[in-house]
């Protein structure tokens, strides 16, 4: 077949190049001020950081401290504790805990799927709107649910029956024009990350792939006979 990565630490390179590629393409620059929403355990967090530089400074907000441990990791492993602070706050109402007009980009990836309640994710761009300094930018990274074929089929399959909330493309517009961003637009981002059935099969965390029992029955066959591809990835944009 046409896995192109069988070992953990592959993936995890090629996750972590993935995400350096996306902070350079949606803008964010040495010196920003970046505010990153749900930001779990700082693997975009830490490219972000990466190319602020010690001029800059992330701000990585999350409602959960359940990967805590996981992002203090990578914030030691990748020497950006100076740069990083975590919030622990609530992504739909961070007003008094993240001031208006103080972030040069504020940006979210693949965190609108991970919502406990779906019907906040209108308030959140709100929000990331708000943060933004006249003329800054707010951008949303998500999974795209349109599989170019069964590998990314599994991948999409599997984030879907775990009770993701896979937003339409035009939800997340409709809110960003609703926060009155301005030049809203969607751009598709591919992916390479072409992973072998044995790997998909671990805990990947870092990949956001939990292999559990219900997963082994429901796809367990097509995983081994298609392995598992990242799909594109939808990159939300606009201007405030």
């Amino acid at each position: 077949m046409g896995w192109n990565i069988t070992d953990s630490k592959e993936l995890e390179d090629a996750i972590i190049k993935l995400k350096l590629r996306l902070a350079q393409k949606i803008g964010v620059r040495r010196g920003m001020t970046v505010v990153d929403m749900g930001c779990g355990q700082g693997g975009f967090t830490v490219s972000l950081a990466r190319i602020v530089g010690k001029h800059g400074k992330v701000l990585a907000v999350d409602i959960s401290d359940e990967y805590l441990s996981e992002f203090w990791e990578n914030l030691s492993k990748w020497n950006a504790k100076d740069v990083i602070t975590f919030i622990q706050a609530d992504a739909s109402d961070i007003e008094g805990v993240v001031f208006s007009e103080v972030a040069d980009t504020a940006v979210g990836y693949r965190f609108l799927e991970e919502l406990k309640r779906p019907q906040d994710m209108a308030k959140i761009v709100r929000e990331m709107a708000r943060i933004v300094k006249k003329n800054g930018k707010v951008c949303l990274i998500e999974l795209s649910t349109e599989a170019r074929n069964e590998a990314e089929e599994n991948y999409i399959r599997l984030h879907r029956e775990s009770g993701d909330s896979l937003f339409e493309p035009g939800e997340i517009v409709k809110a960003m024009e609703e926060a009155k961003l301005k030049g809203v637009r969607v751009e598709t981002f591919e992916t390479s990350i072409w992973f072998s059935p044995e790997l998909a099969k671990q805990d990947l965390g870092f990949a956001q792939v939990w292999f559990t029992p219900d997963v082994e029955k429901s796809l367990g066959s097509l995983i081994d006979r298609y392995g598992m591809k990242y799909p594109a990835l939808l990159i939300f944009s606009g201007v405030k």
